[in-house]
């Protein structure tokens, strides 16, 4: 069994927004060689951002998402003093992890799916953790 870690960081410049990360999860795979067969998981160590996986080349979906989201919670109704408990609540509701197969040293995504950041309280720098297991 082999187990290799990375991390990296980004840069968000508004308070929530979605990030396409699937081209630094890709580059840390192909590290690994072309007979790997496991998983890689991506883990979002913050409580206001999450990851996903969906389309995004397509900016209506994610706008759409992000709509949906804003009315099952508004940041309107918050009552704390804080200000954040609504970008809380969306990580929550998304989750801080995925984890994708990987094939032959390839992550199994499908056509027009993406691995995407989601932060809910920027702008500020994020953490993006890598780890990646299986068998050559």
């Amino acid at each position: 069994m082999i187990i290799k870690k990375n991390s990296f960081s980004l840069q968000t410049d508004r308070r929530e927004q979605f990030i396409p990360i699937t081209e630094e999860v890709n580059s840390f795979v192909q590290t690994i060689g072309d007979h790997m067969i496991g998983g890689c998981k991506i883990y979002i160590p913050h409580t206001t951002a999450a990851v996903i996986v969906n389309q995004i080349v397509n900016p209506d979906v994610m706008r759409d998402f992000q709509t949906y989201l804003d009315s099952l919670v508004p940041k309107k109704r918050m009552l704390n003093v804080q200000g954040n408990s609504d970008a809380h609540f969306k990580s929550s509701l998304l989750g801080t992890f995925v984890e994708i197969p990987i094939t032959k040293g390839k992550l199994k995504l499908g056509e027009w799916q993406d691995i995407i950041f989601a932060e809910f309280d920027g702008p500020r720098t994020r953490t993006v953790m890598l780890q990646i297991w299986g068998k050559l």
